[in-house]
């Protein structure tokens, strides 16, 4: 049977020995100390050995006052109207690398906690919604939305947009949940101006199209089963609409697809044990390394598709492989800079 002694009591019976014999006196005097620390604030150990480069997951920052943290809410043009969208702005005065958040379909889980948590780590932040989701006028489509992930990106390169939010133009980064994950790598894949890609249980449309290949009289009750939360949370556009609009171009849209133009790019792909099999990102994974891609990393956490019991577990995993590239992307001038 498991013990029921607190944990951080347990911690202070077996690590009494924690300092060597030789300083005796010492220990008598720091290892209470320790001990009382680990009592009142269980976090308090945690702080101490957890690397810097991710104390941003639970360690506020000192406030800017000339140059503070803000929220900045955004419209993005795309297709004729304007998205909605917020900047998370980083405090200070220098460039700061920005990531471009795109999330789901429909949008239920917008990795907002990681957002902020990028956010203290020196991060600009944009999240925003595709036309037809969550308030952005226009109608959605899953070909729209890799066009709205375009009008985005080139959103953040706008010069007014670059000198507002300090955006620093060599570390530029998409990140992409599920059907964003999709996005991203569309995006990342046909524009130089990204300098890494993160990819979380990236969703491949092509591998639902044997799932939706049913007789006729099956198929609305099919597409509300493959999509059950997608009716009323995009604008004119039902499962029924998402399910024709997966076979009628699905087949184009392979996730591996993507590869050729991410090859060259940084690339994390995190997965979910506990997710289906069109969210692994496991063929575009065996393309990149056939393709003997620079730099890509695959991790899977034992959660499932939203990481809805690891988000810190994700936070630590997504900030930790950034910040270990976080010099090398500075110090590379991507090729549209070059060109110019």
């Amino acid at each position: 049977m498991r013990s029921k002694t607190p944990r951080t009591q347990r911690y202070c019976a077996r690590n009494w020995y924690i300092l060597p014999s030789s300083l005796d006196i010492m220990k008598r005097i720091i290892q209470p100390f320790l001990c009382l620390m680990v009592s009142i604030s269980p976090n308090f150990l945690l702080a101490q050995t957890r690397p810097d480069s991710t104390k941003a997951i639970y360690e506020d920052q000192p406030r800017d006052d000339a140059n503070p943290t803000r929220n900045e809410a955004v419209w993005i043009p795309s297709g004729g109207v304007l998205m909605n969208g917020v900047m998370l702005v980083a405090a200070g005065t220098e460039p700061h690398p920005t990531v471009l958040n795109l999330h789901g379909l429909p949008g239920n889980e917008q990795n907002l906690d990681l957002a902020q948590g990028l956010r203290r780590a020196g991060y600009n932040v944009l999240s925003f919604h595709y036309r037809g989701s969550w308030g952005s006028p226009g109608k959605f489509t899953l070909a729209g939305g890799v066009d709205d992930g375009l009008a985005a990106l080139a959103f953040l390169k706008d010069p007014a947009v670059v000198a507002k939010f300090r955006i620093d133009m060599k570390r530029l980064i998409l990140i992409g949940h599920s059907y964003g994950g999709f996005v991203a790598a569309r995006v990342a894949a046909t524009q130089p101006h990204v300098s890494a890609v993160v990819l979380l249980a990236p969703w491949d449309p092509a591998k639902a199209i044997p799932m939706l290949t049913v007789p006729a009289e099956k198929f609305a009750i099919t597409a509300h089963a493959v999509f059950d939360d997608v009716d009323g949370r995009l604008g004119g556009y039902t499962d029924v609409d998402l399910a024709k609009e997966v076979l009628a171009s699905g087949h184009n849209w392979h996730l591996e697809s993507s590869a050729p133009g991410l090859k060259n790019l940084p690339l994390l792909i995190v997965a979910a044990r506990h997710d289906t099999p069109d969210d692994q990102g496991t063929e575009l994974a065996a393309e990149l390394e056939r393709l003997h891609a620079q730099d890509v990393t695959r991790q899977s956490l034992d959660s499932d598709h939203p990481f809805s019991d690891h988000r810190i577990a994700l936070e630590n995993t997504v900030l930790g492989w950034l910040e270990n590239r976080k010099a090398s992307l500075a110090q590379k001038e991507p090729a549209w800079i070059k060109a110019h």
